[in-house]
């Protein structure tokens, strides 16, 4: 699934969400210069800042050319973790919850998922990776993250807190 067919539909799959309050392209939210993300807010007022970034099929793609989706079978739905309604969040658990989500929006284009703190050697940084039936890959960065109260830029590009 390419970026603008992916955008919308996790806006809606996250959407969904009773921990989510709001959900926002970067444009509407006034993050220029990277093309696809959302700034999620959730029910405690912290606010995540989540780049998309896409990788094609082994062999690429003639990306002139129409998309042809490839579907298989989806992931199968896992446990959504809740998040709280105040206080601070851990990021991992923001993590999880996303990953589940998505992972229970049930396309038939997504393969699987997994959470990026969870692969051997990412130093604990938290994200998405979301494996397609095609061979590609969509990786859910976390650009920005702030607690309730703050601005979603400050702390600077891919500094991740512990919670928000």
């Amino acid at each position: 699934m390419r970026l603008p067919r992916w955008a919308p539909w996790v806006q809606d799959v996250l959407t969904g969400s009773p921990a989510i309050t709001d959900v926002q392209t970067f444009a509407d939210a006034g993050i220029t210069g990277k093309p696809y993300g959302h700034v999620i807010t959730l029910r405690t007022g912290a606010k995540i800042a989540v780049q998309w970034v896409r990788t094609s099929a082994s062999g690429g793609e003639d990306q002139s050319q129409p998309e042809e989706p490839v579907t298989g079978e989806p992931p199968a739905p896992v446990e959504v973790p809740d998040l709280p309604a105040s206080g601070r969040v851990p990021l991992t658990l923001v993590e999880s919850h996303l990953a589940a989500l998505i992972a229970g929006g049930g396309s038939n284009e997504v393969r699987a998922v997994e959470r990026t703190s969870q692969r051997p050697g990412r130093g604990g940084k938290c994200g998405v990776n979301i494996h397609m039936h095609s061979g590609a890959t969509v990786y859910a960065t976390f650009l920005h993250t702030a607690p309730a109260g703050q601005a979603i830029t400050s702390g600077g590009d891919y500094a991740q807190r512990e919670e928000v």
